[in-house]
């Protein structure tokens, strides 16, 4: 049995991605389980989804700790963290143009996902490029080589009349895969929960309790995009009304925006009744 992780953030079409993997990998004759893990249930938040397949019943209930590959659907980097939950020999697959400096004991693979949607216009209702489909393609060449078609069958049974895009996306994403190697100047990564010195992994708690205050979760971390307030700005506050994060405050008539909390979700834009008085910026990785 294989085990998958998807990771990325709230609307990128995370668990749509693990479903249609699922829905591939079936068609292709495999016993399938996918399902996700929702955590803050907002735009931009750390979403996870699980997938396992097997050529014969699948018996585990339980979420995917360690995977055999890691597909991150976000363009961002993946964490220390979760690249600790990759076994030695796994797979690394990344929403990614340019190569990925580091190795480690795993191959790393890598599409540009994103790149790919925005020429397609496979595109969020906020305009924003939807990598998932073109990042499955290249996830298909790399597990199921001749799964191509049955990805394409997924995608027109799921998404009806929004299907051409996006298997023209998903198409391109398997053409485009490209296998890294590794070349001088590569660094080693050190995953924060790695393999234990005994050569052990280690162990995972069973019911992991935060005592954190809210406040130093940096929810700005989660950001792809930020708002940028311009001469246009009124100082009316409705964005700071609806900012789910209360990263927008008004001070001495002004708005003022805390980008340690910001995650960019775009809420601020659409709610905004001044035209052109807030505008979105891509945050450099």
């Amino acid at each position: 049995m294989k085990e998958m992780l998807f990771v990325g953030r709230g609307g990128q079409g995370v668990v749509l991605a693990s479903q249609l993997l699922a829905d591939t990998l079936a068609r292709a004759g495999y016993w399938v389980q996918s399902f996700p893990e929702f955590k803050a249930e907002r735009r931009g938040a750390p979403i996870s989804a699980f997938l396992r397949w097997d050529e014969a019943p699948i018996h585990r209930r339980y979420k995917v700790r360690e995977c055999d590959v890691l597909v991150v659907i976000s363009a961002s980097p993946p964490s220390p963290e979760i690249i600790g939950c990759v076994r030695p020999g796994g797979l690394i697959l990344l929403n990614r143009e340019t190569r990925f400096p580091h190795v480690g004991p795993y191959e790393i693979a890598r599409v540009p996902g994103s790149f790919i949607a925005r020429r397609n216009s496979v595109l969020s209702s906020e305009g924003r490029p939807m990598g998932n489909v073109a990042v499955l393609g290249a996830c298909v060449r790399l597990l199921v080589p001749d799964g191509l078609e049955f990805l394409e069958q997924a995608i027109v049974s799921r998404m009806g009349t929004r299907a051409e895009a996006n298997v023209v996306a998903a198409r391109e994403g398997y053409e485009r895969c490209t296998v890294q190697r590794r070349v001088a100047g590569d660094t080693a990564v050190e995953p924060a929960t790695g393999p234990a010195v005994s050569g052990r992994r280690q162990s995972h708690a069973r019911f992991p309790v935060s005592r954190t205050d809210s406040l130093l979760n940096h929810t700005g971390s989660w950001s792809e995009d930020r708002p940028v307030l311009t001469g246009e700005c009124t100082a009316c506050a409705l964005c700071a009304l609806f900012c789910p994060e209360g990263a927008i405050a008004r001070t001495d008539h002004a708005m003022v925006i805390d980008y340690l909390y910001c995650k960019g979700c775009g809420i601020c834009e659409v709610v905004c009744p001044v035209r052109d008085a807030i505008t979105m910026e891509e945050v450099s990785a």
